[in-house]
C-alpha cells in the first residue's frame, strides 16, 4: 500500500480485485473520504478489450485523486459539481495534458 499527501491528509492507496470488493461490481475504483482510502479495481487480462490495462488503473486512480481533493478542500460537502463524476473525470483526464503544459512553459508555482 502507498500513501500519499492529500492537502496535508494522507491517504492510502490500495488495489483490490473485484471478488474482494463488492463495490467495484459497478466501478473502477472509489474515494473512501472517512476512512482516507483511494480503492483501485485490479483488472484481469481480458477485460473492457483494453491493451493497455495499466493506463486505465492509472485514468482511475487520477479520478479518485481528484475526489480526495475535492473533499479536502471541502468542496465535496458545499457544493454539487465537485461531486458531479463528468467533472471530476473530465479534470482526470485533462490533468495530465495542463501538467504539460506547465512544465513546457516551466511554470511550477
Amino acid at each position: 500500500m502507498k500513501k500519499i499527501n492529500i492537502l496535508g491528509t494522507e491517504y492510502t492507496i490500495e488495489y483490490r480485485h473485484e471478488k474482494d470488493d463488492v463495490k467495484l461490481e459497478d466501478c473502477n475504483g472509489y474515494c473512501e473520504t472517512y476512512s482516507k482510502k483511494l480503492i483501485v479495481k485490479i483488472y484481469k487480462d481480458d477485460v473492457q478489450n483494453c491493451e493497455k490495462l495499466e493506463l486505465l488503473s492509472d485514468k482511475t486512480l487520477r479520478h479518485e485523486i481528484i475526489h480526495a481533493f475535492l473533499h479536502e478542500s471541502g468542496l465535496s460537502s458545499n457544493s454539487e459539481w465537485a461531486m458531479n463524476e463528468e467533472i471530476v473525470d473530465w479534470i482526470a483526464l485533462q490533468l495530465p495534458k495542463m501538467i504539460s503544459v506547465c512544465n513546457e512553459l516551466d511554470i511550477t508555482e
